[in-house]
């Protein structure tokens, strides 16, 4: 027996007992195989052994990292909080007929600051 015939039969043994390891072949199933791996004469009989297991189990998608997804939402949330605070400070300015003393501004750089800071 060459070492490529060795080759492609322990090859085939290593596919067959990772399928073993991940469910897809039975202890019983996987000792017949084994058998039929040492008694084949052929590449043909090699490549039956393994035709019929099933594909690997999908993997899932990446996911995007929770760190990115939470800093993204704070920056949303602050863009909304600053906006309501203008649009108050505005309103009142407007209806009481002289512009008010910017009070938004230090509620958006402190929580700015927060902002960027935090990891």
């Amino acid at each position: 027996m060459t070492d490529f015939q060795r080759d492609d039969r322990a090859r085939v043994a290593d596919e067959l007992a990772r399928a073993k390891a991940e469910g897809r072949l039975t202890d019983a199933e996987y000792e017949e195989r084994l058998r039929y791996v040492a008694a084949a004469t052929s590449y043909t009989e090699l490549a039956a052994l393994t035709a019929d297991l099933p594909g690997d189990a999908p993997t899932a998608p990446p996911r995007r990292s929770r760190k990115r997804r939470s800093k993204k939402r704070r920056y949303v949330v602050y863009v909304l909080v600053t906006g309501v605070n203008f649009l108050v400070w505005g309103i009142l300015s407007l209806s009481l007929g002289f512009v008010l003393y910017p009070w938004w501004v230090w509620v958006a750089l402190f929580w700015g600051l927060l902002v960027l800071i935090a990891p």
